[in-house]
């Protein structure tokens, strides 16, 4: 049996929180193309990442690429589109996308009210379809106003705005699947079952990839709540089973720096991720990060792309596929047919 993998993760231009992202955004704002290209193609065949969700094509009110919407685009100073250089690597290395909207404010919140600005999101969103629709790596949308779980259930107004959103979705692109990535606040173990799969329902979303919440709470101890989330995530494995939606996990790869929440984001101990891998995926049908450029990506291909650490954990995540590569070798060789008579 192999091991745990993560095959997707969250990549941004300018992250949402730009206290999170100092140490790679610093980089990001500044890339080619061709850096983008080489980016994506470490993480297909380095890494072995087929699923790349962008954290949000619109902050602030300013776009991540030319937009008619919007009222002004970031600086990014060697390409003029980075979003289009996004697609176009993963178009080239066969990794499929999902692009997160973004924020029509600037603090991202989800309130009572954002179910009723819905037109920014489908004004956005139609013109993403117009600008970038026939890529074919375009594989699906994801929900970046994060949901919240809270003492076992969903907050009521996260529930109506993601299923309005995943609605308005289904009507641009009634094929696509749509993602959201909801958080835990409260109590960690979800009591009722049955409450959580309705809400789920409701929702709309085809899949519910939720954060472990172990960057956020344990620092760089690798026991808990990382051991602890096996109770989680069997409760939700509960609740997806009467749902048609499709559960993954969101492994968190961080630590906030000096252990100060908000404070920008450095790369987690390898033998943490380990832990959180382990109590995870026995549960869901896919792993994916939050997030491995910048926090996981080596420094010889993508230099200065987070910090010193960042290719620690690079080498320590290769060094663990490849014993699990060199253990199928081994299994796949005792069970060659030979001619040896017996």
């Amino acid at each position: 049996m192999t091991k745990p993998r993560i095959t997707g993760s969250w990549i941004d231009v300018i992250h949402v929180n730009q206290k999170d992202g100092v140490y790679w955004n610093r980089k990001t704002l500044a890339y080619s193309a061709a850096d983008w290209d080489r980016l994506v193609g470490h993480l297909k065949n380095d890494l072995g990442i087929t699923l790349l969700l962008l954290q949000n094509v619109a902050r602030d009110g300013g776009s991540v690429y030319p937009s008619k919407v919007l009222e002004w685009q970031w600086k990014t100073v060697n390409c003029r589109d980075p979003l289009g250089a996004i697609l176009t690597a993963c178009d080239r290395h066969g990794v499929d996308f999902f692009p997160g909207i973004g924020f029509p404010t600037a603090d991202g919140t989800v309130t009572a009210e954002s179910a009723q600005r819905l037109d920014w999101y489908e004004r956005v969103s139609t013109e993403f379809v117009e600008n970038y629709g026939s890529h074919p790596s375009f594989k699906g949308w994801y929900v970046a106003a994060e949901t919240a779980i809270k003492d076992g259930a969903f907050l009521p107004d996260h529930v109506a705005f993601t299923g309005k959103l995943c609605a308005l979705w289904r009507q641009l692109t009634p094929t696509l699947p749509a993602l959201a990535s909801p958080f835990f606040t409260g109590a960690r173990i979800i009591p009722d079952v049955a409450r959580l799969a309705t809400e789920i329902e409701r929702m709309g979303c085809d899949i519910i990839a939720y954060q472990d919440g172990v960057g956020c709470s344990t620092g760089r101890s690798p026991a808990y709540p990382a051991v602890d989330n096996v109770r989680v995530f069997e409760a939700l494995a509960a609740a997806h089973s009467r749902t048609h939606v499709k559960l993954w996990a969101n492994v968190e790869l961080f630590v906030f720096e000096n252990n100060i929440f908000f404070q920008p984001l450095l790369p987690a101990p390898f033998e943490r991720v380990r832990v959180q891998l382990q109590a995870a995926a026995q549960f869901v049908d896919r792993v994916i990060a939050y997030t491995v450029p910048g926090l996981m990506t080596a420094q010889t291909v993508c230099p200065g792309l987070g910090v010193p650490e960042t290719d620690d954990l690079y080498r320590a995540y290769r060094a663990y596929l490849e014993e699990d590569e060199a253990a199928v070798s081994r299994t796949a060789n005792r069970c060659e047919p030979t001619n040896e008579l017996r």
